[in-house]
């Protein structure tokens, strides 16, 4: 009976969950925006709107600064400023400029809009939300409902860390205004999800996969694990992917799917195909664990022994190929990469006893100690444990600890390691004979 602790946690699908980032949307609004009687002033505001098309934003302020200076109770002026700003990376002179625009026109929905987005931008979520609740009770100057979503929609985002119900119905509220916009459906979905409602947010999840959202479709896959719905994530995944035979990502989340399954030979023939036309390292890792499942070692490390050397951060992928190296018995080599992973990432308690293993095949007798004194923080002893503790202090000839731990062995095997039963009890004889 082989001894070895084998409890590699199995690789699900990673479903992505990309937080959409707060954008302006001041690019299709700027000039359209029918200020009822305000209006541009001379020559200088339509030469600095000009360089703004012309996106010659450094030469646009320095344009706009002068504007403001000759008109200062100009909206208009300072709004275009704050744009210039904003593209220019300098977010408090843009919120700054953007306020100033918001109080000489305090109806004014797109100013509304740029500042709350600006604040937020800035990390000012709570003046940021009082500004978006307030642009989004305005009217629009340009873009009707569709602009009039994406406030709510940016209102929804800078509630998400404090009042998730009120960032629901901000998302909500987005969706019913522009149904086509498949960004604030998803993030409907994920709001529900987040509250459980996994019924509901499978619905909104599957409205967004079918515009063709990828956000909408790892969801969904996400949805089916969750509740362990494979045969669905299956069915519709590959619809999906009928319908978008170049779509990579699909691809991959199918292959993930069939592997979940159990579905090798399918998930690595999917896999192989895709990785000979894509440089993206997360496919080659992905086909990696499923030669790793299918227990096709010298496949597995072929491909992540470069990939360890390009990602020599990522402790994860270290103690994966660590792994297939201590398959493969290749115990010299196993054992450093299972050190690099443990010092980038100690809570990786499983990998303490794969350690263990390997230093006690390369008689690193007190690594393997203190390897299994480090797993013990994080794990229950078990019968593989208690053995390699007792033959490691075996051979240091430490015989009193030897003989505690080969008797604790017995005991929790319980007769389910025969040769190893035989072997205790022989050694116990030895080190504390009748």
């Amino acid at each position: 009976m082989d001894l070895e602790t084998r409890t590699h946690s199995s690789h699900a699908i990673a479903v992505k969950v990309v937080k959409i980032k707060i954008a302006y949307y001041s690019a299709i609004l700027l000039f359209a925006l029918g200020l009822n009687a305000q209006t541009r002033q001379g020559d200088s505001l339509q030469e600095a709107e000009s360089l703004l098309q012309k996106q010659q934003y450094d030469r646009a302020e320095s344009q706009l600064k002068l504007v403001v200076t000759r008109q200062p109770e100009n909206p208009q002026a300072w709004f275009d400023l704050g744009f210039a700003e904003n593209h220019l990376g300098k977010p408090a002179d843009a919120v700054a400029a953007y306020r100033k625009a918001v109080e000489l026109s305090p109806k004014w929905f797109e100013a509304n809009l740029n500042l709350g987005v600006a604040l937020a931008q800035s990390s000012d979520l709570a003046q940021a939300a009082t500004v978006l609740r307030n642009a989004v009770q305005l009217k629009p100057g340009s873009g009707g409902e569709q602009a009039l979503s994406k406030a709510w929609f940016a209102l929804g985002q800078v509630l998400e860390e404090g009042d998730k119900k009120a960032a629901l119905d901000a998302y909500q509220k987005s969706a019913e205004l522009d149904p086509k916009d498949s960004a604030a459906t998803v993030a409907t979905g994920r709001m529900l999800e987040q509250s459980n409602n996994l019924a509901e947010a499978e619905q909104q999840y599957l409205r967004a996969a079918n515009m063709g959202d990828t956000a909408g479709v790892e969801h969904l896959i996400g949805i089916y694990l969750k509740q362990k719905r494979l045969a669905d994530a299956e069915t519709w995944l590959k619809k999906y992917v009928g319908e978008h035979p170049g779509h990579a990502a699909a691809q991959a989340q199918l292959a993930k799917v069939l592997g979940a399954e159990g579905k090798s030979s399918d998930a690595i023939a999917m896999l192989e195909a895709l990785n000979k036309s894509s440089t993206d390292p997360d496919v080659a890792r992905e086909l990696a664990l499923l030669y790793y499942d299918a227990k096709q070692y010298d496949a597995a490390a072929r491909l992540l022994q470069p990939l360890a050397l390009q990602s020599t951060a990522d402790a994860e992928l270290r103690w994966l190929y660590g792994e297939v190296l201590f398959h493969q018995r290749k115990y010299a080599e196993a054992e450093p990469e299972l050190m690099k992973a443990l010092q980038q990432k100690p809570g990786l308690a499983e990998a303490y006893g794969d350690l263990a293993f390997a230093a006690q095949q390369n008689k690193h007798y007190q690594l393997t100690l203190r390897a299994l004194e480090l797993r013990a923080k994080y794990l229950p002893e078990i019968p593989a444990t208690y053995f390699m503790r007792a033959t490691a202090y075996d051979s240091l000839n430490i015989r009193k600890l030897a003989a505690e731990n080969y008797k604790l062995f017995l005991a929790a095997s319980a007769g389910k390691f025969p040769d190893q039963e035989f072997q205790a009890r022989h050694r116990l004889l030895a080190i504390e004979p009748k």
